[in-house]
């Protein structure tokens, strides 16, 4: 039975990347001239100049409709994308918690499957709200809280005072406060059966033991048997010599009357036993099979427009909107994966992924785990094994000075602190316009540029308004090799 087409692919670099058979995938391929441009190894480069299938460009904007490809690429640029697909992909990104994973061009792609759904499926199954699938309520105390630990006093809110009121410890006669029995129990009496028990019993007095007795106490029989002699070890070792070769003639006049037959019998049987065997190896015949009993693909049957991806971000928005994802095999992808914010301060969560500081203890100690849902609504978070995740980099120098002024560059330390505006300076905001009808000419006709104030120094750009630092922080996390161009 031949695979069944997907009548249109829109493909990422992730495609181009692993080679993926596009033509035994979909009829139409798509893809962005941006998505293009990513690919910077030779191979890979060198292969899409000889494609098997034509490649259709879509370009989001109509300035970049007609652009440059790599020579000998056989494509077609069609109409672009409408500039409110990319607006709602965007907004639902954020809503997933997957827009900071995104790029650019990721975000195109995403608008450009919409797009194509739009146009030849329609938009009856596709979602404008992600669903709430993670729902978390964090308990009063955390289960890794200790309890009862020594030298600890941890009391429960409520308190019955009825219980304690009137109820008075009795101790026995004597001081209570320097009894032994004052921070202990009382040490078991003996009973009197036991006593019973011990009453036939001789205890014999250590004078009056024999000089035997002694001797069995020293030697070396006391605590293990004594050895075997020479005569008894060499009758042991003649009589396995004489059972071991009885042995070996009855095997050799067993093998000279076995007949033919019987030879044959065991060859058959070990084949069979053999191709039995087989039944549980991964073979290239059935490992098509096998990858999709064991994950999370099925055939993309009656599919119409699809994506193919490997970005897991790109994924999970395309599957939460209601598209549809294919994998580097052209099988179809089912589940998503969702994310949420656990503070590793207080142990709270929350599933607003554009947060930056814990609604509950306000500190910056948010960390993005992934949790998936089962059927029956219930979650499981899944933590990093890697150290790594909750590392100290960042916190090894000290903050520094507050600044003061009209461009104070302090960093952000909680979540509803001020910051300044970040305007120009007056100067730099003057525009030398001779034509204006309220123009009015100062000393120089010329326009002047403001390169002297602290705004030009600090180069702030007009419309570059809101706060937080644009100087080079030392706490910030820095690749350590970038390729330079």
């Amino acid at each position: 039975m031949a695979p069944t087409l997907v009548a249109h692919v829109v493909a990422d670099a992730g495609a181009f990347l692993k080679k993926a058979p596009l033509q035994e995938i979909g009829s139409t391929i798509y893809t962005l001239k941006d998505v293009v441009d990513e690919i910077r190894d030779k191979p890979t480069r060198r292969s899409l100049a000889f494609l098997p299938y034509q490649l259709t460009f879509r370009e989001p904007h109509p300035e970049h409709i007609r652009h440059g490809h790599p020579s000998g690429t056989r494509c077609r640029t069609l109409a672009h994308t409408d500039p409110e697909r990319i607006r709602h992909v965007t907004e639902f990104s954020k809503k997933t918690g997957d827009y900071p994973s995104l790029s650019a061009t990721d975000i195109k792609v995403l608008a450009l499957t919409y797009q194509l759904e739009l146009e030849h499926v329609g938009s009856k199954h596709l979602k404008k709200e992600p669903e709430v699938k993670v729902n978390v309520h964090s308990t009063q105390r955390h289960p890794e809280t200790p309890v009862n630990v020594a030298g600890f006093f941890l009391p429960s809110r409520e308190k019955k005072s009825s219980e304690s009121v009137g109820v008075r410890q009795k101790f026995p006669d004597g001081d209570p406060f320097n009894s032994f029995q004052f921070w202990r129990p009382a040490l078991p009496t003996v009973d009197k059966e036991l006593l019973q028990l011990l009453d036939p019993l001789e205890v014999s007095d250590p004078k009056e033991m024999s000089s035997d007795s002694f001797n069995t106490f020293n030697s070396f029989q006391f605590w293990r048997p004594p050895l075997a002699s020479i005569d008894s070890l060499m009758h042991l070792l003649v009589r396995n010599l004489d059972d071991v070769s009885s042995s070996d003639q009855r095997s050799d006049e067993d093998k000279e009357n076995e007949p033919e037959e019987e030879e044959d019998d065991d060859e058959e049987d070990e084949e069979e036993e053999e191709e039995e065997g087989d039944g549980g190896w991964i073979t290239p015949g059935n490992i098509k099979q096998v990858k999709m009993d064991s994950s999370d693909w099925t055939a993309p049957a009656d599919v119409t427009v699809g994506c193919l991806t490997t970005d897991f971000a790109m994924q999970n928005v395309l599957i939460q909107i209601g598209l549809h994802v294919l994998s580097v095999n052209g099988m179809l992808i089912k589940q998503a994966r969702n994310y949420i914010l656990r503070c590793h301060a207080c142990f709270k969560t929350t599933s607003n992924m554009s947060r930056l500081f814990c609604p509950h203890c306000g500190n910056r100690t948010l960390k993005k785990i992934a949790v998936t849902v089962s059927a029956d609504g219930n979650t499981q978070m899944h933590f990093s094994k890697n150290p790594k995740v909750l590392n100290s980099k960042g916190l090894r120098h000290s903050l520094p000075m507050p600044q003061g002024g009209k461009h104070g560059n302090n960093p952000q330390l909680v979540e509803d602190q001020r910051f300044p505006q970040q305007r120009l300076s007056r100067k730099a905001r003057q525009k030398t316009n001779v034509f204006d009808p309220d123009f009015v000419s100062g000393a120089s006709p010329f326009s002047q540029n403001d390169i002297y104030s602290r705004a030009a120094n600090l180069q702030i750009r007009d419309g570059q308004g809101g706060g937080g630092r644009r100087r080079a922080n030392p706490n910030a996390a820095h690749k350590k090799f970038v390729k330079k161009n």
